[in-house]
This record gives C-alpha cells, structure tokens and sequence, in this order.
C-alpha cells in the first residue's frame, strides 16, 4: 500500500499561517487574546482557524469560476 505526501511551498504555508493567525485575532478581538486563547487549546483552534481558511478559499475559488468578470471588477477595485 502507497502512502501519498503532501507537499507545498513556503510561501503557500507561509500565506495560510497568516491568514488563520489574522483570522484567529478577529475572533478574539485582538492578537493577545488570540494568543492567550492558543495557549489553552492550540490544536482544536488551529484546526478550526485552517477550517475556515480552506473554506474560504474553496467559495472564493468557485466565485471566480461561476463569474471570472465580476471578481476581476472586484480585484481591480481593490488595486486601484
């Protein structure tokens, strides 16, 4: 039986560290609280921050897929 191995860049780990760690400190109010709140149940809040962050990625991934022109408005927005 093979066994499969995941494997990303630095930079892809990087960009999702982050994203659960903003994420994290939005739901706490605040970058302390969030670090006070992984010191007493880091895995089941990591877990739920890296949760939502996929989840995130998949409806933003299916936005573009369902209307390309929409979302390039949006991005065009932001950048300018």
């Amino acid at each position: 039986m093979s066994s499969s191995v995941f494997e990303a860049s630095d930079e892809v780990v990087n960009e999702a560290a982050a994203a659960c760690a903003r994420r994290l400190a939005n739901w706490f109010g605040g970058v302390d609280e969030a670090i006070a709140a992984l010191e007493v149940d880091p895995a089941d809040l990591a877990d739920l921050a890296l949760r939502d962050y996929i989840k995130c990625r998949r409806q933003m991934t299916l936005k573009v897929y369902m209307n390309p022109h929409a979302f390039s408005r949006v991005i065009l927005k932001q950048i300018a």
